[in-house]
């Protein structure tokens, strides 16, 4: 008899253990956490989203993020609050979002400066410290400018001059920015002999190659096409993978038998650990926001942009190839 009252004393015990284990997990009947549901992540969002953008206000990263704020708060009814954080290359505002909350209300906008950023050695991370929600757009590009009276009209006359005139030959870099990287790449890549300066911002780079501060600068083309059209400077190439289609008459880097090419990609990302059904939820507003025709005129307007956008799967190894890309170069910032 106490054998038996002790078995079942013993089954009881186990029960209630089972039970008790049964329910620390997440049941299909409770959310994980109250962003989701069992729908995917339909309850997000509830409130207002702050979105970083590493950059100044009134640039193109700026502007692409708040034009995305704008059409999205009608697409995921509610507020986005674009807040610019500026320094140290744009490390500061990435590592805001790095060190935020996982919870669906801080995002980063910004773009392939961040695996600049880790490959120059001004951040010790890069986009594999981020959800990337999807890459959403793509910059109209950059080139490699000059004054128009400059006695080299190509890369190749351009990096032989430097080559009989070592050091002389002045180029702006933002560091950690599109163009250090490039200047760099230059260098190490096509035994340039240029002396990398700094110059942080576009509108500095401008305002020094027109005075003679600086004999080349690698520019977004906004910021340099009106001084192109008035005589002041000239295109020896765009940095892009191809020509662009409203500048057909100039060639890019490659095909000048130059190794440098990148596009400059808007992406977005969620810190570490965020929901993957809210990452699919924003990727999916920015899909619908990229095919809506008033979106398409509002950057071709404003940036000569068309419409980009990749899908997370998509993005995520396309960054990943960026990051090697860049890091490929990391030594030579050392």
């Amino acid at each position: 008899m106490k054998t038996w009252k002790k078995l079942f004393s013993l089954f009881c015990a186990t029960v209630m253990m089972c039970s008790l284990l049964a329910g620390c997990g997440n049941s299909p009947d409770t959310p994980a956490d109250d962003a989701s549901s069992e729908d995917g992540g339909t309850d997000w969002p509830t409130k207002s989203i702050n979105m970083i953008v590493p950059m100044g206000a009134g640039g193109d990263t700026d502007f692409n993020a708040r034009t995305y704020a704008k059409y999205l708060e009608d697409v995921l009814g509610e507020t986005v609050v674009v807040t610019n954080i500026t320094g140290n290359g744009g490390a500061l505002g990435s590592e805001e979002v790095k060190n935020a909350s996982p919870d669906g209300y801080t995002c980063l906008f910004y773009h392939t400066c961040l695996n600049i950023n880790q490959a120059t050695g001004i951040a010790d991370y890069g986009s594999e410290a981020f959800e990337t929600v999807a890459v959403v757009g793509k910059s109209s590009g950059e080139a490699v400018v000059v004054r128009a009276d400059a006695p080299y009209d190509t890369m190749e006359e351009l990096i032989a001059y430097s080559q009989a005139n070592p050091q002389t030959v002045k180029i702006a870099a933002n560091t950690g920015a599109t163009s250090h990287w490039a200047s760099v790449v230059l260098n190490v890549e096509e035994d340039a002999q240029l002396n990398i300066v700094n110059a942080s911002s576009s509108a500095e780079r401008v305002a020094n190659l027109l005075g003679g501060q600086l004999d080349v600068i690698i520019n977004p083309i906004g910021t340099v096409q009106d001084y192109v059209t008035s005589g002041d400077f000239k295109y020896l190439a765009v940095t892009t993978s191809e020509r662009l289609d409203y500048l057909p008459d100039v060639p890019t880097c490659l095909e000048q038998g130059v190794n440098l090419s990148y596009d400059l990609m808007y992406y977005v990302m969620f810190p570490k650990g965020t929901d993957p059904a809210i990452c699919q939820k924003f990727a999916q507003a920015f899909k619908e926001i990229s095919e809506m025709p008033e979106y398409a005129e509002e950057i071709k307007t404003a940036y000569n942009q068309t419409p980009y956008f990749l899908d997370t799967e998509e993005s995520i190894a396309y960054i990943q190839e960026e990051n090697e890309k860049m890091m490929a170069y990391a030594d030579y910032f050392k």
